[in-house]
């Protein structure tokens, strides 16, 4: 296809025009393959393939095996493509031999032993007789051309004419291998619609050709593909990451299952480098592939019909442009958010991670609601560190939770790669950076750290009922305990287990300062106006 649509341009050179034709030489076989086919499909395709063999024929007879890539170097067209080119280089390659035939006729012509050809700027070749022959009669068709003190010069008609063949032969040559094969392009011309079409069925062969042995070396299995509006993947796997494991490691296959009218959005947790991103990306590339025309790395895989595929992976910037990070991200998310449809799948990975956690949980908390209460429904999967949005299972329906699993073992943390149902509460970053090799004493005070703000910050259920006490302080847990909200039991296994920071605590100081004040106002005794002043007073803080 590259090398045809050079020829309408006149770009082709006589090396790719070689090489056509020895693509055109391997349409016959394969037309052949083709029509013996089982399969419908590739007959058809036989039908479509056209060898072009008279241009091919005239390829080959015009050019030589193994032409040089520009055409003003010579030595492109072939001996025998035309008469004239032919009989110049016959008077290159055989000048000396030429000459000398001319100079044994003339020297039996005229009896002269010691006539010989030379040759110099001025006259060219001639033919000099010495001193000794100098007064002889000579034919009357030789021109005398110079007289010396002991010899005589003389041209002939028969000399001057090969005399110019053989001055002007490389200059002629060239621009007679350049008719030549000007005119074999116009000939390739009429052919560019048969090649174009010979080479998009080619394109197509060899594509189902690499499906083909794909799916047999890895193992890959037929797609069912139907209108509706799920995706049923089975021990599904990555078709890059499999191939990159280190010899004797298995990749972990994992099931997903999405649909509008059940499990719309799967909301997937775990920790750093558990596999959340792979499991997106292999179902889009799965699906990919399946619509591509190829089988697909899974035990079995029953897809309904995507017409668009949205993905917001990885972290860039725009430096040029202004935008960081976080402003890309929101602009590729605001771009998917104003285009799905019912038959959209979407893959969101760690939305909101590049600005405050607070603010990050509410983009993407927001973003899930809209997703899950839209018209569309487009199917979601949603990988994420902010384990408060487990939460949204809750209260909606096709929300659904997934973590990554994982092993704790001696301090260590062991990857499942095995995706299962329900939420998760770490994210073991200490741990990542551990295996990072980030210094001991930086990952020793990041514990420390980290047990402060979880201590700060606990959920504790109490034994009634379903309600969460909001414990903001260690100080505040003995008032707990005192007043039976909880039990001394129930609170000691919720400080026990370590939680991540709340959506909904206070953090901001200002909110903390309103707080300290109204849990100092009496409302028995504040009158409205004062409450008015107050009221006044926190709005002007928080503005």
């Amino acid at each position: 296809e590259r090398l045809i649509s050079k020829v309408p341009l006149g770009k082709i050179n006589p090396r790719e025009m070689r090489q056509l034709a020895r693509a055109l030489r391997t349409i016959a076989p394969m037309k052949e393959i083709l029509k013996q086919s089982d399969v419908p499909a590739l007959k058809r395709m036989s039908e479509t393939l056209n060898p072009c063999t008279s241009i091919c024929e005239d390829i080959e007879k015009t050019m030589v095996n193994e032409p040089p890539v520009n055409i003003i170097k010579g030595g492109s067209i072939a001996e025998g493509a035309n008469a004239d080119l032919d009989g110049l280089r016959h008077v290159i390659q055989n000048a000396q031999q030429l000459l000398l035939e001319i100079q044994q006729k003339e020297i039996a012509r005229t009896g002269i032993n010691s006539l010989k050809i030379s040759f110099n700027n001025v006259f060219g070749y001639y033919l000099e007789v010495t001193s000794k022959y100098k007064h002889a009669e000579v034919p009357k068709d030789w021109i005398r051309k110079q007289t010396l003190a002991n010899a005589e010069r003389y041209i002939t008609p028969e000399l001057k004419i090969l005399e110019e063949k053989i001055l002007s032969a490389e200059e002629k040559i060239l621009a007679l291998e350049e008719m030549v094969y000007k005119n074999l392009t116009e000939m390739v011309m009429e052919f560019i619609e048969p090649i174009q079409t010979n080479s998009n069925s080619l394109a197509v062969l060899d594509c189902l050709r690499s499906f083909s042995e794909l799916a047999r070396k890895n193992n890959y299995v037929r797609p069912k593909l139907n209108d509706d509006f799920t995706i049923d993947i089975k021990e599904g796997r990555h078709p890059v990451i499999e191939q990159q494991l280190p010899i004797g490691e298995v990749y972990v296959p994992n099931d997903i299952f999405l649909s509008r009218d059940e499990q719309q959005i799967l909301m997937i947790t775990g920790p750093n480098m558990a596999g959340k991103s792979a499991v997106l990306r292999q179902t889009g590339l799965i699906s990919l592939m399946a619509q591509m025309g190829s089988f697909v790395p899974a035990k079995s895989a029953s897809l309904g019909m995507l017409d668009k595929l949205f993905t917001r992976v990885g972290a860039s910037d725009n430096i040029s442009s202004g935008e960081s990070t976080f402003m890309v991200e929101m602009n590729e998310t605001a771009s998917i958010i104003n285009n799905i449809t019912p038959h959209s799948l979407i893959l969101l990975d760690e939305i909101g991670r590049g600005t405050s956690t607070y603010d990050g949980i509410s983009i993407a908390w927001s973003i899930a609601e809209f997703l899950h209460n839209s018209a569309e429904r487009p199917r979601t999967l949603f990988a994420t560190h902010y384990h408060e949005l487990n939460e949204l299972a809750e209260t909606h329906e096709r929300v659904k939770n997934f973590h990554v699993a994982t092993k704790e073992l001696s301090q260590k943390i062991i990857f499942l790669r095995k995706l299962v149902e329900g939420g998760s509460e770490h994210s073991f970053g200490v741990h990542v950076a551990k295996m990072a090799g980030m210094p001991k004493e930086i990952i020793q005070r990041a514990n420390e750290i980290l047990e402060q703000l979880e201590q700060q910050h606990i959920g504790v259920e109490t034994d009634g009922d379903k309600n969460v006490v909001e414990v903001s302080n260690l100080n505040d847990v003995k008032p707990a305990v005192q007043s039976k909200q909880v039990s001394k039991q129930t609170l000691q296994k919720a400080m026990e287990r370590p939680v991540q920071l709340s959506f909904f605590d206070i953090s901001d100081p200002r909110l903390q300062r309103i707080k300290d004040a109204l849990d100092a106002m009496d409302l028995n005794v504040i009158t409205p106006v004062e409450l008015m002043m107050k009221v006044y007073e926190w709005k002007k803080m928080l503005d």
